[in-house]
């Protein structure tokens, strides 16, 4: 596309929702030519922002694409959702990037959503440079938010800009390598006194830590001697490139302050992207289906070339894939193209097998690309189409979310017989049923899941059952004496035959069992399906005649429902093992909340993965977990995250057993 490799960079702009990312995205569209407008997230018409859902919402919701030109750079920025619920589609453009850049709003400072997307590009060792937006705000605390990146996100963050605040309103910044001061239009102007000093003092903090990455560096500083700018710059730009340190830029998208400085260190300091071999190879990052447009890929180029109407191969699904044209992507915006090389982003239509994740090369070539590992969805909800039309095209529409989004999870229990969606909020779960009304036609309801309780017994009994019916010609007949008792709690069924002398023939002992069976799915005390619980059956009898097997299954379901009642039925729930991640300050209080949910705390260990957290681990009944989510993010300011699986079941304490029980009834059919 007529740029070499060293002059395309490929950025994720990142953040917490609200810091402005899509407005910076307007803003350098804006600057450099590519829009004659700057649109507004508030009025719905921004060139990244252009799904019908995030319109509507004022939110991003997935991730898009923009192209521009810098400087002689060809610049690909990937717009990233900030908002938690939205989590995989911001991890998905880290990992298409080369690098990023990190906004944070200069009132909020780093949150948890920064946090989060910063450990993702720390776990692949990317650059990233931090912007700090919106500085025109009044009653700027520029200490605040610094310490907020270095404290939660990381101690490696330096300024290379300080803003000039008069009476609370932003003047000017100062540049601290160059140690000039600039007005809003540009302009050199002198500091006071105390700026000078401030200046002076943030210059030597970044010094010092550019020293301790390279000798000859440290060696003049300690010696006094003067320092060459182009040597400091050349180990700012290694340090950078190497994720050992991580500027920070000031600036307001809103007000078009600080951006030229930011394109010009973007492509000054973070990497082209690397030729990863002589080989054609793409990774599919991203999937866009909607019924209007139909199916859209978004392809990253990591080697080689990929030509429009061409074969290559997918290496995941083993098979070959037809590509069609390929298409330079600016938002919703697409123009043809004949060729994209390695460095460039591009999208593809109707690609029949390929899906995000998936490896694009060619045949033979050994190159498959890792992918980001998604995070598990952990708030559940019992999706209904309104009407039996919506409920038959549901699993269908469904799927075509999951491939745009897969960090969408759709089941069915089968037990509770409801159809459930997973996902990583309840506003993810929104937006979803949102986009099947919208988009699809279908119309749903979200509910709380219903729990799958179970009944089982405490006690034991002997039960005799007997079906006799004569209505003219053969009758039925069929007769059995059983033992009832309770098996461990886990265990689900035991059916013992001890007949002796052929009291009840031999065809006939399943019909028992499948009666008893069948008794089961119905417990005494409030409908639930019945558990662990063992049958022996002893003796009966039988006519030669009017013995069936319907008569047999009649008489042992007659004979454990008149049996059960004796035999201490209890209700029993799902209990979940849980695994909540959480800074280590929060540990009393989520234990605490824990404890008011009836559940048991198993330990406490370190997350080795993330320091200053902790991994409590606990057993907790399903049904006062089913919106834990917002729970744990109100006690954690956002930072806790939990993972979680079935584990046993317990009985339910009888106090809460009957309001369950009552309830049940209540609701019962009549």
């Amino acid at each position: 596309m007529g740029y070499n490799i060293d002059k395309k960079r490929v950025i994720s702009l990142c953040g917490a929702g609200g810091s402005g990312k899509t407005t910076l995205t307007e803003e350098i569209l804006f600057l450099t030519k590519q829009t004659t407008r700057k649109g507004s997230v508030e009025k719905g018409n921004t060139v990244s922002d252009f799904d019908t859902e995030e319109t509507n919402r004022h939110i991003s919701l997935q991730l898009s694409v923009v192209n521009t030109e810098w400087n002689k750079n060809r610049l690909y920025i990937i717009d990233t959702p900030g908002y938690h619920n939205f989590i995989a589609d911001a991890l998905c453009g880290i990992r298409a990037s080369d690098s990023s850049v990190i906004v944070v709003d200069a009132k909020d400072g780093a949150k948890a959503q920064t946090e989060r997307v910063f450990d993702e590009i720390k776990k692949e060792n990317k650059p990233a440079i931090f912007f700090i937006n919106a500085i025109d705000k009044e009653e700027l605390d520029i200490n605040f938010v610094t310490s907020s990146i270095k404290k939660n996100i990381t101690d490696k963050a330096y300024l290379l800009q300080l803003p000039i605040i008069e009476n609370g309103i932003l003047k000017g910044y100062a540049d601290i390598l160059e140690k000039k001061a600039y007005d809003l239009s540009g302009n050199e102007v002198n500091l006071s006194a105390n700026a000078s000093e401030a200046l002076e003092k943030t210059y030597t903090d970044l010094i010092e830590e550019l020293s301790t990455l390279n000798d000859t560096l440290m060696e003049k500083y300690l010696e006094g001697a003067e320092l060459d700018k182009d040597e400091i710059n050349k180990v700012l730009h290694q340090a950078t490139a190497n994720a050992e340190l991580y500027p920070i830029l000031l600036g307001s998208a809103l007000k078009g302050i600080g951006i030229n400085k930011l394109m010009d260190t973007a492509v000054d300091l973070l990497p082209s992207p690397k030729n990863e071999s002589d080989k054609n190879s793409a990774l599919v990052f991203k999937t866009y289906n909607d019924p209007q447009i139909g199916k859209l890929s978004l392809l990253r180029v990591y080697s080689g070339s990929f030509k429009s109407d061409s074969t290559y191969f997918n290496v995941n699904k083993n098979q070959d894939e037809r590509i069609g044209a390929l298409q330079l992507i600016q938002g919703k915006t697409l123009n043809k193209i004949e060729e994209a090389t390695a460095g460039d982003v591009v999208a593809v239509a109707k690609l029949k097998t390929t899906e995000t994740s998936d490896t694009i090369s060619d045949k033979g070539s050994n190159i498959k690309y890792d992918f980001v590992e998604m995070p598990p969805p952990y708030i559940s909800y019992a999706i209904y189409g309104e009407s039996k039309n919506d409920e038959e095209k549901l699993g269908v529409a469904i799927s075509k979310l999951i491939e745009s989004d897969p960090s969408l999870l759709f089941t069915r229990n089968d037990q509770t017989k409801e159809f459930i969606l997973t996902g990583m909020g309840k506003m993810h779960l929104e937006v979803a049923a949102s986009k099947l009304k919208n988009k699809f036609g279908i119309k749903t309801k979200l509910e709380i899941p219903k729990v799958a309780y179970k009944e089982t017994i405490k006690g034991k009994t002997n039960s005799h059952g007997r079906y006799k019916k004569q209505t003219g010609g053969h009758g039925q007949f069929g007769d059995c004496v059983i033992d009832i008792e309770p098996l461990p709690i886990g265990k689900d069924f035991e059916f013992v035959d001890k007949i002796v002398g052929g009291a009840i023939p031999k065809q006939f002992i399943p019909s028992v069992e499948k009666g008893i069976k069948s008794a089961m799915e119905h417990g005494i005390l409030a409908g639930y399906p019945m558990t662990s619980i063992k049958i022996t059956l002893l003796d009966g009898s039988y006519h030669p005649v009017d013995s069936s097997d319907l008569a047999f299954q009649m008489a042992g379901s007659i004979a454990f429902k008149e049996g059960i009642g004796k035999c201490k039925p209890v209700l029993i729930e799902p209990i979940l093992s849980m695994e909540i991640y959480i800074p280590e300050e929060n540990t009393g209080d989520v234990i605490g909340d824990i404890n008011s949910k009836r559940g048991k705390v198993l330990g406490i260990e370190d997350y080795s993965a993330k320091k200053g957290y902790k991994i409590i681990k606990t057993l907790v009944p399903e049904m006062e977990v089913l919106e834990y989510a917002p729970t744990l993010r109100s006690l954690t300011s956002g930072r806790g995250f939990f993972k979680s699986e079935f584990s046993s079941y317990e009985e339910v304490p009888s106090q809460i057993a009957s309001k369950i029980i009552d309830k049940a009834k209540e609701n019962k059919p009549a």
